[in-house]
């Protein structure tokens, strides 16, 4: 399969530089362990833009508002349930114009917390890999429509379209768990035996 195209990009004057360099090393581990993880589907263009918190709202609703046909005036001053506590969040992916899928990283939240840049880039490409469902297109943009007033829903359909995002985030919670404490476990594992021989040796 031919792999995802993928850049990673810095959004502000004062995104960290470090943090920018040390996200896109890590990107492609993230990338080939969720792959590996649900054994399916190659990856959509994805672009990394790592961010501030203020900032995280605009470019999420900015992202989706144009994938779903939208014009600048249907989103402007408008946020989304996906990034209304943007405080909270590490990172969300959203849908872009051209096919391509944007996950937004909130550097602030990760500044302090590198440690957990790899799981925050799980969890993104889990939510990627969501995105590349079939029906999971349409079905954000139908969500889109329904937020920013374009194509308000009866409530019984927007509760099933917020029903299915919640089964999204309780999956990506559990397969992130998964996946990296399998990757603990294989790094465990590794230190133990290249331990052995140095301790055989001593004896």
């Amino acid at each position: 399969m031919k792999p995802a195209q993928i850049t990673v990009v810095r959004d502000g004057l004062f995104t960290s530089r470090s943090l920018n360099a040390d996200i896109a090393d890590t990107v492609p581990t993230a990338q080939r362990l969720v792959k590996e993880h649900f054994g399916r589907r190659p990856l959509t263009a994805v672009e990394v833009v790592v961010t501030s918190t203020n900032r995280l709202s605009r470019l999420a609703v900015m992202s989706q508002g144009a994938a779903a046909g939208l014009k600048p005036e249907a989103w402007d001053g408008k946020t989304l349930t996906l990034t209304s506590r943007p405080h909270d969040l590490y990172s969300v992916a959203v849908i872009a114009p051209n096919n391509t899928i944007r996950v937004l990283v909130n550097a602030k939240r990760l500044r302090r917390r590198p440690r957990e840049i790899g799981a925050t880039l799980v969890w993104a490409f889990v939510e990627v890999d969501q995105l590349c469902r079939k029906g999971a297109w349409d079905h954000r943009i139908a969500l889109t429509r329904h937020e920013l007033g374009v194509n308000v829903l009866p409530k019984h359909k927007a509760r099933a379209l917020y029903r299915v995002e919640a089964g999204w985030e309780a999956e990506a919670e559990k397969a992130t768990g998964q996946i990296v404490g399998k990757v603990i476990r294989q790094n465990r594992q590794a230190e133990a035996t290249a331990e052995t021989p140095a301790a055989q040796g001593a004896a």
